[in-house]
């Protein structure tokens, strides 16, 4: 009996006290609603209202094109000793490019001046012969007046005279056209330098330095500024688009919106095509030609559509949504389904109701059930 009281007392007392400790018995108890979450507030947060419109912007191709546009060529044949030039340098009207071996040439040059030289012998020559014959034929003439020669005798004379006459203003003819065959290998000695039609950017050079050059073979391309916007647009907006409009333009290379002013716009439709061109100026740095950018021109929709900008989009992998401030203000993380892409914007055809104010700028520091700060 006694060794059953010690046995409760010093072993299973102790242990059923043990558990009950750990149990929680002699600790006082906290009701769950007393224990409150701790809510975190998050700053730096961009809040606005998701944008509703009845119109929505329709995208157009098109191409950047500059303002003025030249393939410079050489009208003469030869190597091409210097190069001034390199691709990117702005240059001036009247600045020389390319140099051309001018060798040829003036070999020619040389040649005509001996033309021109043996034109004006030859000429000095029948001048001198019509003279003399001249003289003969007033003799003949007075002579003949006088009945002392008979007819045959003067008629020879004339036809002499007249064949000097002719002989003398042949060979003037032949001054003039040597002078002029001179002016013009002179003019060909000018080509030797080809120079700039305008102000502009030297956008490609095709030669350099020991290549041959042949006329009309281009040798570099030269632009100016302001660029255009080029781009066609339907039937159904003729008349609607005129000179001083403003487009907007999203240049995809650069990620970016310019406003362009329309500039020129095609008076009539394309019978084929449906579509007439439209030009507008962007006056950014920036852009180059060739470059495709969209042209977007508002269309009017049947029902309102909600749309929303590109960076305040959150993606997870298959996972697409928006960070949406409740009424009391905290943040909740919701699913969202796109439509189009619009310029910067997205059209939103499920998650989202108007009125409802979502996070566009500052998603990265976003959280679950935080509360929005200033």
């Amino acid at each position: 009996m006694k060794t059953l009281i010690k046995y409760m007392v010093f072993l299973v007392i102790p242990i059923v006290l043990i558990i009950m400790w750990l149990a929680g018995v002699f600790h006082p108890k906290i009701h769950a609603e007393e224990v409150k979450r701790e809510t975190k507030t998050v700053s730096g947060l961009v809040v606005e209202p998701v944008k509703v419109v009845k119109e929505v912007p329709v995208e157009y191709p098109g191409t950047i094109v500059a303002g003025d546009r030249a393939e410079i060529s050489t009208r003469v044949m030869g190597y091409v000793v210097d190069v001034k030039v390199k691709e990117g340098d702005f240059v001036k009207k009247g600045q020389t490019l390319f140099v051309i071996d001018p060798r040829d040439v003036k070999a020619q040059i040389n040649i005509m001046k001996q033309r021109i030289a043996q034109a004006q012998k030859n000429y000095e020559a029948a001048k001198a012969h019509y003279e003399a014959v001249k003289k003969t034929y007033e003799r003949f003439k007075k002579l003949l007046k006088e009945g002392a020669i008979t007819q045959h005798e003067f008629d020879q004379v004339e036809a002499q005279y007249l064949a000097a006459k002719a002989k003398l203003q042949a060979a003037k003819a032949e001054i003039r056209v040597a002078r002029e065959a001179y002016n013009s290998a002179k003019a060909q000695l000018s080509y030797a330098e080809v120079k700039a039609p305008f102000d502009g950017y030297v956008i490609q050079k095709m030669v350099d330095r020991g290549d041959i050059a042949n006329p009309g073979m281009p040798l570099a391309v030269l632009e100016t500024r302001p660029y255009k916007v080029e781009v066609s647009f339907p039937e159904k907006y003729f008349g609607e688009i005129n000179i001083g409009d403003t487009l907007e333009v999203y240049v995809e290379k650069l990620g970016r919106v310019f406003p362009a002013k329309v500039v020129e716009v095609e008076p009539a439709v394309d019978p084929v095509s449906r579509t007439f061109k439209v030009k507008a100026l962007i006056d950014d740095n920036n852009v180059k030609s060739g470059l495709f950018v969209k042209v977007f021109k508002l269309e009017k929709i049947e029902e309102p559509t909600v749309l929303i900008p590109e960076k305040a989009i959150y993606k997870r992998w298959d996972f697409t949504g928006v960070w949406v401030v409740k009424p009391d203000g905290t943040l909740q993380l919701r699913l969202i389904r796109l439509g189009r892409k619009l310029g910067n914007y997205y059209e939103v055809l499920a998650g989202l109701s108007p009125g409802e104010r979502i996070v566009v700028e500052g998603i990265e520091r976003a959280c679950e059930g935080c509360r929005v700060g200033g």
